[in-house]
C-alpha cells in the first residue's frame, strides 16, 4: 500500500483564467456525466440480447459483472496516470475506449461480443471516474472544494441514473431497439472530445507514465489513513446494495410481475442513482456528517427490496429502492469529500482511483455471488443470502468510525 506524503514541495498547478476556467469546469462535468451514462445505457437492453443470443439470468450476470471488473483493472492501472502524464490525455484516451465499445455494442451478435463491449467501457469508465474527479477540483480553484465534490457527485450519479432512462425509453418508443441508443450516443462523443480537447491542462509537471500495476495510495498520516479507510469500507457496502439492485431489477419486473418493457426497467433503475443524487444534494448538513443516516436508510432498503421479491410487490421493492438510493447517495457524497480532502494536490487522480476501486469492488462481488447463488437456491432464497450479507458489511464503516474516530 502506497502512503501519500502531502509535506513535499510542489510546483504550482497551472490556473486558467477565471472566465475559461469556469468554462471548462462545466465541460469537464459533462463530458463526466456522459461517460457515467454510457456505462448504463445497457441495462435496459439485457432482455433483446438474450433473446437474439440464447443466454439466461447467469450470463446477464457475468456480462455485468464484466464491466465493473473492466473498471478496476482500469483503476488498477491506468487511473492515477493522470497525475502524471496530464488530465487531458488520459480523458482523450478513455474517450477513444468510450466510442470503440460503444462501436462493439452495435456489433453485438455473440455474448462474448457483448462481454468485450462491456469490458471495454468499464476500462474507460475507470479512467473518467478517477481522472475528470481530480480535473474537477483543480478547475473549481482553492476554497471551492465543496463545489467540486457536490459536482462530481451529481454528474457520476446523475450520469448512472439517466443512462437506463433514455436507453429504456429509445428501445420502448423508436426503431432499432439494441441499436439506436447506441449511435445517437456516439454523435455525443463528437462534441465530448471537443470539449476535453480545449479544456486547460491542469496538471504542471507533466512526463511520461508508464503502465504499472499500482499499488492502493492511502494518506501517510495515520488519522488521515483511518478516516479514508472508513469512507472507502462505506462506499464499498454502498456499490454493492447498488450491484444487487441492479441484477434484481430484470428478473424481478419479468418474473414476478410480468412486466418486460425496457422503458419501465429502464426506470426503475433509474429511480434508484436519481434518488441517490437528490439525497446527496438536498441532505441536511447533519445527515452528510453522520454515518448513521445512511447506514439507516442503506439496511431498511435492502430489508424492503428483498420484502418486495417475496410478496411480489412493486411498491414495497420500489420503497426498498428509494431508501437504499438515498443511503447510497448519502455515502458516496461523504466519501468524496473526505478524498478530496486528504489528497495530496499532486496526487489527486491517485487517491481518487483508490476510493473508485472500493466503489466498483463493491460492484463485482455481488453479482458474481448472486449469478452463483442462483445456480444452487430459489432466486429469493439466493438474494435473502446475500442481503444479509450485505447488510452485515454496511454497519462495518460505521461501527469501525465508532471504535477508531478519525
Amino acid at each position: 500500500m502506497e502512503l501519500i506524503d502531502r509535506t513535499h514541495d510542489r510546483l504550482p498547478t497551472p490556473t486558467p483564467s477565471r472566465g475559461r476556467s469556469a468554462k471548462a469546469f462545466w465541460s469537464v462535468a459533462a463530458v463526466y456525466a456522459l461517460v457515467m451514462l454510457g456505462g448504463t445505457l445497457p441495462v435496459p437492453l439485457y432482455a433483446f440480447w438474450s433473446a437474439d443470443m440464447g443466454f439466461g439470468p447467469f450470463t446477464t450476470t457475468l456480462v455485468f459483472a464484466g464491466y465493473a471488473v473492466g473498471v478496476v483493472i482500469s483503476l488498477l492501472l491506468f487511473a492515477g496516470m493522470s497525475d502524471r502524464s496530464g488530465r487531458r490525455p488520459l480523458a482523450l484516451a478513455a474517450l477513444s475506449v468510450v466510442a470503440v465499445s460503444t462501436g462493439t455494442f452495435l456489433l453485438a451478435g455473440h455474448v462474448v461480443v457483448l462481454l468485450v463491449a462491456r469490458f471495454l467501457s468499464g476500462l474507460a469508465t475507470g479512467v473518467v471516474t478517477a481522472t475528470a474527479t481530480a480535473w474537477l477540483e483543480e478547475l473549481a480553484g482553492p476554497g471551492n472544494a465543496r463545489r467540486a465534490t457536490v459536482t462530481a457527485t451529481a454528474v457520476n450519479l446523475g450520469g448512472l441514473g439517466l443512462g437506463p432512462l433514455a436507453a429504456g425509453l429509445t428501445a420502448q418508443f423508436a426503431p432499432a431497439p439494441a441499436h439506436l441508443v447506441f449511435w445517437l450516443y456516439l454523435g455525443a462523443l463528437v462534441p465530448a472530445f471537443a470539449a476535453v480537447a480545449l479544456a486547460p491542462e491542469t496538471v504542471a509537471d507533466r512526463r511520461p507514465a508508464r503502465v504499472a500495476v499500482r499499488r492502493p495510495t492511502v494518506p501517510a498520516e495515520p488519522a488521515g489513513r483511518s478516516e479514508f479507510a472508513t469512507a472507502a469500507a462505506g462506499v464499498f457496502a454502498a456499490f454493492a446494495v447498488n450491484a444487487l439492485f441492479a441484477s434484481l431489477v430484470p428478473s424481478f419486473l419479468h418474473d414476478a410481475l410480468r412486466v418486460s418493457g425496457p422503458a419501465v426497467v429502464g426506470g426503475v433503475v433509474s429511480l434508484l442513482f436519481l434518488v441517490a443524487l437528490t439525497a446527496q444534494l438536498s441532505a441536511p448538513r447533519h445527515w452528510l456528517e453522520s454515518r448513521w443516516f445512511a447506514v439507516g436508510a442503506l439496511v431498511a432498503g435492502v430489508g424492503l427490496l428483498v420484502a418486495g421479491l417475496w410478496l411480489r410487490s412493486l411498491a414495497v421493492f420500489v420503497a426498498g429502492t428509494v431508501l437504499a438510493g438515498a443511503g447510497s447517495g448519502l455515502t458516496f457524497r461523504r466519501g468524496l469529500g473526505v478524498t478530496a480532502g486528504l489528497a495530496d494536490p499532486r496526487r489527486r487522480a491517485d487517491l481518487n482511483a483508490t476510493y473508485f476501486l472500493a466503489a466498483y469492488a463493491g460492484n463485482v462481488v455481488p453479482a458474481l455471488v448472486i449469478g452463483g447463488l442462483d445456480q444452487a437456491f430459489d432466486a429469493n432464497v439466493a438474494t435473502s443470502i446475500l442481503a444479509a450479507a450485505l447488510i452485515g458489511l454496511i454497519f462495518v464503516p460505521a461501527v469501525r468510525h465508532r471504535r477508531h474516530p478519525a
